[in-house]
């Protein structure tokens, strides 16, 4: 699918040995995330939304799968040794995911990151005892990526690459995809939308749910202008493992209107989503909408990457609350 048969073998094998080594630390608490339906937030009777939520990963995030997988392919192409130091691009989550599993496995880790993110994404990162090497804000996670190349071309140093490594878009074909079936339980499925950052999980998901529901339709979620945590794949920014003809649809979101939606579902669900969770469920209630129009029922499933808490401290997320 992603990987050629040899190559996805090794990484299943490595990441077992990985978890049989670790048996009993942090690294087993990765995946089997809950889907829950969404009720209050959902004014379509007719219309099941079910919401992945990926912020119940121990880091917080959906990322903590790419990293575990990501890291158990270098591993065994020897590429991760106790001397090299793992640097990694992020715009908060996978950062925070490479720092915690890094302090697993006592590799060191230093994160390049925007330097206009949350305060509360920079000291998780530290709080795991990576560095932190801060790149220009306006420059966004472009810039962080280029400062991450940049270090890798120096001695010692391992670039994980997300943006690029087609393990990234495996991990979630061979865990939240498979995880989304079986706990849909037999129910068909009609919608998935997903987010835009690194493009993995939708790249994954898409083609493990087009294997088990071939005419189900993924949309992806794209920002209008800027939403903490997604990008616009296209350009300069367009992601080395995407692939648009995994996606049949994209709905474009406004920030302001994501961060209403975040805050909406945390007052209505209980949940403490962040501005990406909010934008997913936009598009969501976008796709009801057409099959209330038809009076048609339908099954969607969203979804949500993080927690809200590391956003808190943005005057636009937390300063209504």
């Amino acid at each position: 699918m992603f990987l050629k048969p040899v190559h996805a073998n090794a990484v299943r094998r490595r990441v077992q040995r990985l978890l049989v080594t670790h048996y009993d630390s942090v690294l087993r608490l990765i995946g089997n995330t809950p889907l829950i339906k969404i009720r209050k937030a959902n004014p379509y009777e007719r219309i099941s939304i079910y919401a992945k939520l990926e912020g119940e990963n121990p880091s917080g995030s959906l990322k903590d799968r790419i990293v575990l997988y990501m890291l158990a392919d270098a591993i065994e192409r020897g590429e991760l040794t106790p001397d090299k130091t793992i640097v990694e691009s992020s715009s908060g989550n996978t950062g925070i995911s490479v720092a915690m599993i890094g302090a697993v496995l006592g590799s060191k880790v230093l994160v390049t990151l925007p330097d206009n993110v949350s305060v509360e994404r920079r000291k998780l990162i530290q709080v795991y005892g990576a560095q932190l090497v801060l790149t220009p804000g306006e420059l966004g996670t472009d810039g962080a990526i280029d400062e991450a190349r940049r270090l890798a071309q120096q001695e010692g140093y391992l670039w994980i690459a997300q943006h690029y490594n087609e393990v990234n878009s495996f991990a979630h074909y061979e865990t939240t995809g498979a995880e989304i079936i079986h706990q849909l339980n037999g129910k068909p499925l009609d919608v998935f939308v997903g987010t835009s950052g690194t493009t993995g999980s939708l790249m994954g998901i898409s083609a493990r749910l087009k294997e088990r529901f071939p005419s189900v339709k993924v949309i992806s979620v794209w920002p209008k202008k800027k939403i903490m945590g997604l990008r616009r794949p296209e350009g300069k920014s367009r992601p080395g493992i995407y692939d648009e003809a995994r996606i049949d649809e994209i709905l474009e979101v406004e920030d302001a209107e994501s961060i209403a939606m975040a805050q909406e579902i945390s007052r209505k669900e209980g949940l403490l989503v962040g501005p990406s969770g909010g934008a997913v469920m936009l598009g969501a209630l976008r796709a009801a909408e057409r099959f209330h129009r038809t009076q048609s029922e339908a099954t969607i499933v969203v979804l949500i990457p993080d927690r809200g808490e590391r956003y808190l401290s943005l005057g636009e997320f937390g300063g209504s609350v």
